[in-house]
């Protein structure tokens, strides 16, 4: 399936999917008087913006010469090499095509590190209603694809605070992963319950999930490693277990097979656990190189973890360290929108109390506080 031009490519993804204007404009993230003028050709964009658009439904601008014999076609919208949105399939629907709904996995994932939790979290609990109809099915790859999205989906309502409905889609994408044998899927959810627990500061239950990922066999060594931090996490919430802690910190050494989302929130929960266990210096640095690779990578990542820089600081009683690091961050801090981090500002501005005689404290906290939300 393909089009010759950007209207005729909107009406065809849109008849491919069975979607409205509303819908597609949803999907694309753009207005619905957007798809409306573009589809009637009354609107044109720039290439760049339509291949960001149409990448996000599988369909991508190739760009043909002309020749004697072929019409000019200067802009041509196919569906993409590897995309899945628009090959024909024998399954009755897309979501029962498993790479359809591994891929937007995929693009949930992207939005949450791009955007934060909270402008996603309707659209991961949309696909997850559509899937799961899989979990009393039989095939196999369906039900791995949708253990992806529905883990991604955890961690998206995770992010948003959303913590009950984290969990139910957590346990939801361990039980599709153990049905379809997906080892790494069942540690993946195992991951994302052992997060949410650590966040809400319950060490015990944060615990049981690692080690319960942990005792899985096959498991990648990036798998393996985000079990031994949670692990990590998990036991320098519980008193009398720093050893244990570090241990596992230790452990961890250069993973292999790493995203950059992945590197940058590996480096920053390391520098986060040894804050917790106040070794300041090692934490700092840790931290400092998870801002450093965020700030390559995704826009969420950077403003958590500059958030971590400040609280770090604070912690450390280092005010004049924390006032340079909350000034940036009141910069940032608007790109996102993600209800743990706000919740975390919220906290940042309470520890800053004790030091409102330091003037560029002061200042900084002004700054942070003008920008939180309201």
């Amino acid at each position: 399936m393909d089009a010759d031009v950007l209207p005729e490519a909107l009406k065809a993804i849109m008849s491919r999917h069975g979607w409205s204007q509303v819908e597609l404009a949803a999907e694309l993230g753009v207005s619905q008087s957007w798809v409306s003028q573009t589809s009637r050709g009354v609107k044109d964009s720039g290439i760049a913006k339509v291949q960001r658009l149409l990448d996000r439904v599988g369909w991508e601008v190739r760009i043909t010469p002309k020749t004697e014999n072929d019409a000019v076609k200067r802009r041509q919208f196919v569906s993409a090499v590897g995309s899945i949105a628009f090959v024909p399939s024998p399954k009755i629907a897309p979501y029962q095509d498993p790479e359809y709904v591994r891929t937007l996995a995929g693009r949930l994932a992207q939005d949450r590190y791009e955007q934060g939790g909270i402008p996603v979290a309707s659209t991961a609990l949309r696909h997850l209603k559509k899937v799961g109809f899989v979990i009393s099915g039989k095939d196999r790859k369906l039900q791995s694809a949708a253990s992806d999205l529905a883990c991604e989906a955890a961690r998206i309502f995770y992010d948003a605070r959303r913590y009950e409905v984290a969990e139910r889609a957590g346990s939801f994408a361990f039980e599709l992963a153990r049905r379809s044998g997906d080892f790494n899927g069942q540690a993946a959810a195992c991951s994302a319950l052992s997060r949410i627990s650590i966040d809400r500061g319950q060490g015990d239950r944060g615990i049981m999930y690692a080690r319960q990922g942990l005792a899985l066999p096959d498991l990648s060594p990036s798998q393996r490693a985000w079990l031994k931090l949670r692990m990590a996490r998990s036991l320098a919430l519980v008193g009398g277990q720093e050893r244990a802690a570090r241990h596992r910190l230790a452990e961890l050494g250069d993973t292999e097979g790493l995203s950059p989302y992945e590197k940058a929130d590996m480096k920053g929960n390391v520098g986060v656990a040894l804050a917790g266990m106040r070794a300041y210096p090692d934490a700092h640095a840790a931290i400092a190189e998870a801002v450093a690779l965020s700030g390559q990578c995704s826009a969420l990542l950077l403003v958590a973890y500059k958030a971590w820089q400040v609280e770090s600081a604070l912690a450390a009683s280092e005010p004049q360290m924390a006032a340079e690091h909350m000034a940036a961050l009141a910069r940032i801090a608007p790109m996102v929108s993600s209800a743990r981090v706000n919740a975390h500002i919220t906290g940042i501005l309470g520890m800053s109390a004790r030091w409102s005689d330091v003037p560029e404290l002061r200042q900084a906290c002004e700054h942070l506080r003008s920008v939180q939300p309201d």
